[in-house]
């Protein structure tokens, strides 16, 4: 078999992969559904789909998939500008990370419940969405981001502090372009997070123009089918997010390996 048929059978198998585990899904939720026998509890996929699409002709769901698309963004972007910023300063000044490990290792620790109920108590129900989303996603990039400084080769930043270069040109000449595909891999595997993270507290705070109200709205009127609805739609979002974070991190580790043999 030639290198060529070799690639081609590799891609083939990398596309049906997924498509036997969603098939396999499928089939068990079938499989469960047929032995309930009740759906209200479990309804089956063809309820469940006769539901979403249902809902898909509703101007309603685009404009609660618009809201917690955008709340989730908002957070997520607040919260990777501010690991960004303390990663990049923890790696340029030791004391600095060693002052910030507490910090961050608290953050970690604390109970996304306790962030939910303390947030509901401060922010309306539009902004706790947003700080939930930020003290949850924030110190997982964090520690991502400084293992990504950590790896920086250590010869070249002693070369740059020899020759005394300015910490801007060590930010953007030499962390950043090392950090880059550490970086986008920390943002693919934190987006699921953080959808899920903003829809529930969505949910709690009962935010307008939300998948969360929708999901909450589902349960209170015992509409299963709509529940599961929303949930398909939540798992597209986060597969078509993370699809692509995965081409640009590709993009982006072409370009670092060009640069390196450049």
């Amino acid at each position: 078999m030639s290198a060529a048929a070799k690639k081609r059978t590799k891609r083939l198998l990398s596309a049906l992969y997924p498509l036997g585990a969603a098939a396999f899904i499928v089939a068990l939720w079938a499989i469960t559904a047929a032995a309930v026998g009740e759906e209200l509890l479990v309804p089956s996929v063809g309820a469940t789909f006769r539901g979403l699409f249902a809902m898909l002709g509703e101007g309603a769901t685009y404009a609660a998939i618009g809201g917690t698309v955008l709340r989730a963004l908002e957070g997520f972007a607040a919260a990777l500008a501010a690991a960004l910023a303390f990663a990049l300063l923890a790696a340029a000044f030791a004391p600095l990370k060693k002052t910030f490990a507490p910090f961050a290792a608290i953050m970690r620790s604390v109970p996304t419940m306790s962030v939910i109920m303390l947030a509901l108590l401060w922010a309306s129900s539009s902004v706790m969405p947003l700080i939930v989303t930020f003290m949850t996603v924030f110190p997982v990039l964090y520690s991502a981001l400084i293992a990504a400084a950590d790896s920086v080769d250590g010869k070249l930043i002693e070369m740059a502090r020899i020759y005394r270069v300015p910490l801007k040109k060590r930010v953007f000449s030499l962390y950043l372009p090392c950090m880059a595909p550490q970086i986008v891999e920390g943002v693919r595997s934190t987006l699921s997070l953080t959808l899920k993270v903003t829809i529930a507290a969505e949910v709690l705070a009962q935010t307008r123009d939300s998948i969360g109200v929708g999901m909450m709205q589902s349960q209170s009127f015992l509409q299963t089918d709509r529940i599961l609805g929303w949930t398909v739609i939540a798992i597209v979002l986060g597969a078509l997010a993370e699809l692509l974070v995965t081409a640009i991190a590709a993009v982006v580790r072409k370009l670092y390996v060009v640069d390196k043999r450049s």
